[in-house]
């Protein structure tokens, strides 16, 4: 995959809200571009530019990438500053077996203890996404933003009446690290993934609202196994469009 360094991103300048610190203004702002793909993986990160470019002074940035590093998202690269983590479909693979395992132990959970005002959130969620699966089908320039949202609040509520609070932590954390690698597959999809997705998506809301498990479960894990697949033949793809020069 391409990694160029690039000059200038879309993030204004940060001014942080009452209560919130300038560093967690800039880790929210450059977490977000990392995983949005604005900040391009590989990029090198340097801390004049990004100064200029987010507004705050060094110190705060330098916290930032420290930050962004332990959670993998970031290298630091042996005194010579910091650059994006690259996306490689071995990182992805073992995100996803992570990734699934705990969603599939969250979901069952959730079913089994799921209230009616657990089913609602579902119904909501999923109505909003549904109009943002057609969307994806039958615009020429959809709104990717506004479905990976419309994604991302389905999925929480399907799994928002599990019990446990470390699973749904650590859930958030993998599928916070799977973001931009769903971003990077959903924009080289073919038509036959919107369709399947969508598909799913509608499957997977009939059978959490069945109170079947099982069903669910195996929904979930082929879901998550497509873009998966999906962005490995993406980036065969391209390593083979750069072999041909």
């Amino acid at each position: 995959m391409k990694t160029p360094e690039a000059e200038t991103s879309p993030s204004e300048e940060l001014r942080p809200a009452s209560g919130r610190s300038t560093v967690e203004a800039v880790y929210q702002a450059l977490k977000g571009d990392i995983i949005s793909g604005t900040r391009h993986p590989g990029e090198l990160l340097r801390i004049d530019r990004m100064s200029r470019t987010y507004g705050v002074g060094p110190t705060p940035l330098r916290e930032t990438l420290q930050r962004l590093t332990a959670e993998s998202l970031v290298i630091a690269r042996d005194g010579r500053g910091f650059q994006v983590a690259p996306l490689t479909i071995e990182e992805f693979e073992d995100l996803n077996i992570a990734r699934t395992a705990v969603e599939l132990a969250a979901l069952r959970d959730s079913i089994e203890h799921g209230t009616d005002i657990w089913e609602s959130r579902i119904v909501a969620a999923g109505y909003i996404l549904e109009k943002c699966d057609s969307k994806m089908l039958s615009d020429t320039s959809p709104d990717v933003d506004r479905w990976e949202a419309a994604n991302s609040d389905f999925h929480a509520a399907l799994l928002s009446a599990c019990r446990s609070t470390w699973l749904l932590r650590i859930q958030q954390d993998l599928a916070s690290k799977s973001d931009r690698y769903r971003r990077a597959a959903v924009m080289s999809a073919d038509r036959n993934y919107y369709e399947n997705v969508a598909r799913e998506h509608k499957e997977l809301r009939e059978a959490a609202l069945g109170r079947d498990a099982q069903t669910g479960c195996r929904i979930l894990a082929t879901h998550y196994d497509r873009t998966v697949r999906t962005f490995a033949r993406f980036v065969r793809q391209q390593t083979e469009a750069q072999k041909r020069g």
